[in-house]
C-alpha cells in the first residue's frame, strides 16, 4: 500500500521534470548544422529520410537550421529518372525551397556510369567530388551527422 502511495507522486514529479526538460519552442533548440547521409537506394528509406529533414525543420525552425543532404552510391537513386518517384522529387523540391543544400557524389556517377542527363532536379553546382569526403569535411566544420 505504501509503495502505491509513493508511486503516484513519483510519476507526477517525473512528468513535471520531463515537461521542463523539453524545449518549449523551436528557438529553444538553438542554431543547428546537420548533414544527412543518403546511400540507400530503397525509395521508402529515401522518402522517410527526406521526411526526417522536413520534421527537423519544423521542430527547430528553418531560420535555425543549416542542412546539407549528401547522396552517394545508391543514394543517388533519389535523383535518377528510372528510380526516383514523384513523391521523392516533390519532397526534394520543397526542401530546396526551404534552403536545404544537396551534395551529390561525382565518384558515384563515374563508378556506376551514370549520365548526368539521367538525373532529374539537379544542378552542376550540387556535385561534390566524393560523398564520404564531403560528409567528413562537413563534420569537421561542426555539422552533426544523421543517417536516416
Amino acid at each position: 500500500m505504501k509503495k502505491r502511495l509513493l508511486l503516484v507522486p513519483s510519476i507526477a514529479v517525473l512528468a513535471v521534470t520531463l515537461a521542463f526538460a523539453m524545449p518549449a519552442s523551436a528557438a529553444d533548440y538553438g542554431k543547428q548544422k546537420v548533414v544527412y547521409h543518403f546511400n540507400n537506394g530503397d525509395p521508402k528509406v529515401m522518402f522517410a529520410g527526406l521526411g526526417n529533414i522536413l520534421n527537423h525543420m519544423k521542430a527547430v525552425g528553418q531560420e535555425n537550421l543549416d542542412v546539407v543532404a549528401v547522396a552517394h552510391g545508391d543514394g543517388l537513386n533519389m535523383f535518377h529518372k528510372n528510380t526516383t518517384t514523384p513523391e521523392i522529387q516533390s519532397r526534394i523540391k520543397a526542401l530546396k525551397m526551404q534552403g536545404v543544400k544537396f551534395g551529390l557524389c561525382r565518384n558515384t556517377l563515374v563508378s556506376k556510369k551514370i549520365d548526368m542527363k539521367d538525373l532529374v532536379g539537379t544542378s552542376d553546382k550540387e556535385f561534390v567530388q566524393a560523398g564520404v569526403a564531403e560528409i567528413a569535411h562537413l563534420q569537421q566544420k561542426g555539422y552533426v551527422y544523421i543517417k536516416p
